[in-house]
């Protein structure tokens, strides 16, 4: 007798995911804030906004001012966030179509993570903690 298996579906709880999304990000623009204060106050001759890396966040900070560019680059962070998360679970989904959901956040999420590490690596370095 041939016995069919039906695959566990997932719940993928959007309400977590999207408070996970929004602190990453919010934590995220706060450490960029951080370190470009603690550069105009530490090295008052540098231009502070140079040492932002990204041109789009960048472009935000010389148009709106350190805040306004920081809460508008946030948004954009946040969307774009979410498309990549769409993006990543529909190519995962062929290769695993239960949980690619999952697969997807803890991906997005690990980058991210790695992200504010270096942002904090260098508040660190600004604020002549490390070397």
């Amino acid at each position: 007798m041939v016995s069919i298996q039906k695959q566990k579906v997932v719940e993928f709880n959007w309400t977590i995911v999207l408070l996970v999304i929004l602190f990453l990000v919010v934590l995220d623009k706060g450490l960029t804030i951080a370190n470009i204060k603690a550069v105009e106050k530490n090295f008052p001759k540098t231009k502070a906004i140079e040492i932002e890396k990204n041109p789009v966040a960048k472009y935000f900070f010389t148009k709106f001012g350190l805040y306004g560019g920081s809460i508008i680059y946030g948004i954009l962070s946040f969307l774009t966030f979410i498309l990549a998360l769409l993006l990543l679970s529909w190519s995962l989904h062929f290769f695993y179509p239960t949980t690619s959901w999952s697969i997807a956040l803890w991906i997005l999420m690990l980058w991210y993570g790695l992200v504010i590490l270096n942002n904090f690596f260098f508040l660190l370095k600004y604020n002549m903690i490390v070397p």
